[in-house]
């Protein structure tokens, strides 16, 4: 176990580092993917039994303190997506890659639709349906797509010598 919390732990700072330094790079059309988000819905869909809320707190903070938005937005999200993605993924599994990646997909999308709500209510002076075609719906997609990396090799890295119920990484059926 303590070795899965210092892994958690090095991945937690490679996401951040690449959400700094990565992901202003590699934006298309202001669109840019979440690393710090992907990496704490990955992690609590892999280890939901142990997915914590102070990683997700730290990170969002991180990225809240990095960012332009509101202090604490972000870290309250990650804690609340994480907390409800592990929840999902324990009632929800089924040993097959629909529904992680169903899990991950929808609270991506609630994440980054509750950040654009809460931006427009703070003075984001755009409407609905621009904030969504133009922030959130594209960074949800780039996201989503960090997470397919993502889900696999966090699957072989966090589950290493642990006991699984199938061959470790689930099967499409």
């Amino acid at each position: 176990m303590e070795r899965s919390i210092g892994r958690i732990a090095i991945g937690a700072v490679v996401a951040f580092l690449l959400q700094i330094v990565a992901a202003p790079n590699i934006a298309v059309a202001g669109a840019q993917p979440n690393f710090a988000l992907a990496y704490v819905l990955v992690v609590a869909i892999v280890r939901p039994d142990e997915a914590g809320n102070v990683m997700p707190f730290l990170l969002g903070l991180a990225c809240d303190l990095m960012g332009t938005g509101p202090v604490g937005a972000e870290a309250f999200l990650f804690t609340l997506a994480s907390f409800g993605a592990s929840r999902a993924f324990m009632v929800l599994d089924n040993d097959t890659l629909f529904m992680p990646l169903a899990i991950f997909s929808a609270a991506t999308l609630l994440v980054e639709l509750s950040y654009g709500c809460l931006l427009m209510l703070l003075g984001l002076q755009a409407s609905f349906a621009d904030a969504f075609m133009y922030r959130v719906l594209p960074c949800s997609l780039f996201t989503i797509v960090v997470g397919l990396v993502l889900y696999p090799i966090l699957m072989r890295l966090l589950r290493v010598g642990q006991m699984t119920r199938g061959a470790g990484i689930p099967v499409i059926r």
